[in-house]
C-alpha cells in the first residue's frame, strides 16, 4: 500500500487524473505485485523496481528505477507520450508504455487496483466504480435536454435499471459484469422495433461488435448527452453514421447480438458529445432521472 501510494502521489504531482494513478497501480501490479524487487525475468533479466524498468538508458538509473515515486514518474511520463493514452482500454495503454509481449496481460489487475485506489484516494477517487471506469472531468448534464422525446422500444418493459447487479447467467463475467452501465428494455412475445429516443446526431454504428452487438451511438443536437442503443438483430440497422435522425425514428429490430442473455435492448448515457463512447474508457451516467423527467419511466 506504501508503494501504491507512491505511485499515485507520482501522478498526482504530475497534475494527472486520477484514471492515470488507477492506471500506474495496475501496471504496477501486473510487473511487480507492487514490491521493488531487484530481479527480472527471462525476458528481461536487467528488470528492476515496480515497473520491471529495463537498464537502457529510457528509465533513469539503478537507483531511479529502484525509487517507487522516480520509476513512478518516469512511467507517467513515459505514458503521456502514448498517443490517446486517455481514451485506450487501460491495458493496451500500459502495453504501449511498458512493451511488454501480451497486450492484454494487465486486464486481470484492474479490480484490485481499483479496490486499492479507492482506499487510498479519498475524495478524488470516490466516484471510480468497483469496476475501474473513472468519473470524466465535468461529467454532467447541465440544463435542460431540448427536444421531443419518445418510448425507444414501444410495448416494453424494462427489464434490468443501472447500478450493481449480478451478472446475468449466460454472460460473459470480468471486472464489469457485477454492475449494470445502461438499462434494459425488452418487448414481450416479439421483437419490437427500437426507435430514436429523441433528436439524435448518428456517430457510431455497430455491427456484431464484440459484446455490443449491433446497435446505434448518438448525440442529442445540444451536444449535452451521448447514447447508445445496443443488442439489436444484425442487419436490422436503418440508420448510418452522419444521418440527424428525428425522435421516433427507427433505428433497428430488438435483438440479442453481443454479450447477452436474450433478446433486448440495453441503453447507456454519457455525458457530453462522445465520438465513440465505450466502458471502461468512458464513465456512463445513469439514464433514470433524465427518463423520469421525460416521462419515460
Amino acid at each position: 500500500m506504501k508503494n501504491a501510494a507512491a505511485i499515485m502521489k507520482a501522478a498526482a504531482d504530475l497534475k494527472l487524473p486520477v484514471a492515470a494513478q488507477l492506471i500506474g497501480v495496475q501496471a504496477a501490479i501486473g510487473e511487480s505485485s507492487l514490491r521493488v524487487i531487484d530481479f527480472g525475468d527471462g525476458a528481461g533479466p536487467d528488470s528492476r523496481g515496480l515497473f520491471q524498468q529495463r537498464a537502457n538508458g529510457a528509465w533513469g538509473s539503478y537507483e531511479d528505477r529502484m525509487d517507487p515515486h522516480t520509476s513512478a514518474t518516469n512511467f507517467f511520463k513515459a505514458l503521456q507520450k502514448v498517443e490517446g493514452w486517455e481514451t485506450l482500454e487501460p491495458t493496451i495503454a500500459i502495453h504501449r508504455t511498458q512493451r511488454n509481449a501480451d497486450p492484454n496481460h494487465y486486464t486481470r489487475f484492474r479490480e484490485q487496483a481499483t479496490q486499492i485506489v479507492k482506499a487510498l484516494g479519498g475524495e478524488s477517487a470516490a466516484l471510480v466504480d468497483p469496476s475501474g471506469v473513472c468519473p470524466a472531468e465535468g461529467n454532467q448534464v447541465v440544463g435542460d435536454i431540448a427536444g421531443k422525446w419518445v418510448k425507444p422500444l414501444p410495448g416494453a418493459d424494462m427489464t434490468s435499471g443501472y447500478g450493481p447487479r449480478p451478472a446475468p447467467p449466460g454472460t460473459a463475467g470480468g471486472v464489469l459484469a457485477n454492475f449494470h452501465y445502461g438499462i434494459d428494455f425488452s418487448t414481450p412475445g416479439h421483437a419490437g422495433t427500437v426507435l430514436a429516443i429523441t433528436d439524435l446526431k448518428i456517430v457510431k454504428i455497430r455491427n456484431l461488435d464484440g459484446q455490443f452487438g449491433t446497435g446505434v451511438t448518438g448525440q442529442t443536437l445540444d451536444g449535452k448527452l451521448t447514447i447508445g442503443m445496443y443488442h439489436m438483430e444484425a442487419g436490422s440497422l436503418k440508420v448510418k453514421e452522419g444521418d440527424i435522425v428525428a425522435a421516433g425514428t427507427p433505428l433497428g429490430i430488438e435483438g440479442a447480438t453481443g454479450n447477452v442473455s436474450g433478446r433486448h435492448t440495453h441503453m447507456e448515457f454519457y455525458a457530453g458529445a462522445l465520438p465513440n463512447p465505450m466502458i471502461p474508457i468512458n464513465a456512463t451516467i445513469d439514464p433514470t432521472p433524465i427518463l423520469q423527467e421525460k416521462g419515460i419511466l
